[in-house]
């Protein structure tokens, strides 16, 4: 049985050392590597390998935080940290982590643990494929709303649109509505790094939550989102020729 390996780590050097010591075991295929966390979670969307093994110390995205978002799903690589840093083993075991590597490693060592990642994924055959979640931005921001007396923090990926009614900006996530003192002119500059677009003079989407779009009249269109009222939003004809830029083919 061939494990798809895939190793993150920020020190070129390390990640040199990883592979070698793995090219010395048989039936392993290392399909890739990353220098960071949020490349890495990118590339693991595409290749989904069984096994992959984590730096925890690394620039933006740190192995741990990494770990929390495969955590949410179902079915996840088995995550091996490799680190020199001892201190991260209890976060790393309330984490779940399979297996724990003090750098440097060495080959006996590494041995025993492919022979139990063998033994584990052989009692556990894998899943349907599920979509791995986008990666966050490195340097992250929130978006700050309001709901009742209280401000909340909006993480950009959870909205589904913002829309402007009587002065009042609502933003829009798969769950609430929130209102917020932004303009959606000074949302748009925000949100513009997340794929969110310019449906309107009152409307910003985010392209990864549209549905449906749906000709309209004098080449105007509309949008269906995947809120849970499907919330239908005008395109202008002015922005859908923007628009037309976000599609890789066009009809």
């Amino acid at each position: 049985m061939n494990i798809t390996v895939f190793l993150i780590d920020d020190e070129a050097p390390a990640r040199r050392e990883l592979r070698y010591l793995l090219e010395q075991l048989p039936e392993l295929e290392i399909v890739g590597e990353a220098a960071t966390a949020t490349e890495g979670l990118r590339l693991l969307r595409q290749l989904k390998p069984r096994l992959l093994f984590l730096d925890i110390q690394m620039p933006g995205l740190t192995g741990i935080e990494l770990s929390q978002i495969l955590q949410e799903l179902p079915e996840r690589p088995l995550v091996v940290f490799s680190t020199a840093y001892s201190q991260f083993a209890v976060d790393a075991f309330n984490l779940e982590a399979f297996d724990y590597l003090l750098k440097p490693v060495t080959l006996e060592r590494l041995g025993k643990t492919i022979d139990k990642v063998r033994k584990q994924l052989a009692a556990t055959p894998p899943g349907p494929e599920r979509p791995l979640p986008e990666p966050p931005h490195d340097d992250r921001k929130w978006v700050a709303a309001r709901q009742g007396s209280k401000i909340l923090p909006i993480a950009p990926e959870s909205i589904v649109f913002v829309r402007c009614t009587e002065a009042v900006t609502h933003i829009h996530t798969a769950t609430r509505i929130y209102q917020t003192s932004h303009t959606i002119t000074a949302l748009q500059e925000q949100l513009e790094p997340y794929a969110f677009f310019r449906a309107h003079r009152n409307s910003l989407v985010n392209l990864n939550c549209i549905l449906e779009i749906i000709p309209w009249f004098s080449g105007s269109c509309k949008l269906v989102m995947n809120d849970p009222a499907r919330t239908e939003i005008l395109v202008s004809r002015y922005h859908a020729r923007d628009l037309k830029k976000h599609l890789i083919s066009q009809v």
